[in-house]
């Protein structure tokens, strides 16, 4: 029997609530290539006092680009992750906002093993709940609305495949 973490519940929309109420708190609503990298480093420690930011050696996570560990208030990120988002990679500033959705949804209060073989359904799954974070994040409907993929693509500086889910999901 394998153990599979179950998060609390979250839909969609439950997740796109709280990534409103992140844009608005920074006054971001209406931004649509989203800072991800300020949040990370300037947003996070205003709003956790406790929060450690490391960017390490890519050998020191040599298996992930990113991690996040809510129950010590620290996120790792490898340095060329954080370089790559910086410079705007898609899918670098993707794996930063996954992160902070792990950080942000995944509290050890909002988190459990599932002793089960049974799947885990999509709003219960901590990657599905951290993916949805990242696109609601940095791609919201409000902002997409009537774009095409490659315009939703260059003014969010998402995927092709981020655009794609975003402009499914509206």
């Amino acid at each position: 029997m394998s153990g599979v973490y179950a998060a609390t519940p979250y839909s969609r929309h439950k997740i796109r609530e709280l990534t409103s109420i992140i844009r608005a708190a920074f006054g971001l609503t209406d931004v649509k290539h989203f800072p991800i990298v300020h949040l990370l480093e300037i947003g996070l420690p205003q709003v956790f006092e406790e929060f450690t930011l490391e960017i390490v050696d890519n050998r020191e996570l040599p298996n992930q680009y990113a991690v996040a560990y809510p129950a010590k208030n620290l996120i790792m990120v490898r340095e060329g992750v954080y370089e790559g988002a910086i410079s705007g990679v898609a899918r670098d500033r993707f794996t930063i906002a996954h992160e902070i959705g792990h950080f942000m949804l995944h509290q050890p209060v909002n988190i459990s093993l599932a002793r089960s073989e049974k799947a885990i359904p999509p709003y219960m799954n901590p990657e599905w709940q951290a993916n949805t974070f990242a696109g609601e994040l940095l791609a919201p409907p409000h902002i997409i609305r009537g774009l095409s993929n490659a315009e939703v693509t260059l003014l969010c500086g998402v995927s092709k495949k981020v655009a794609e889910i975003q402009l499914q999901n509206l």
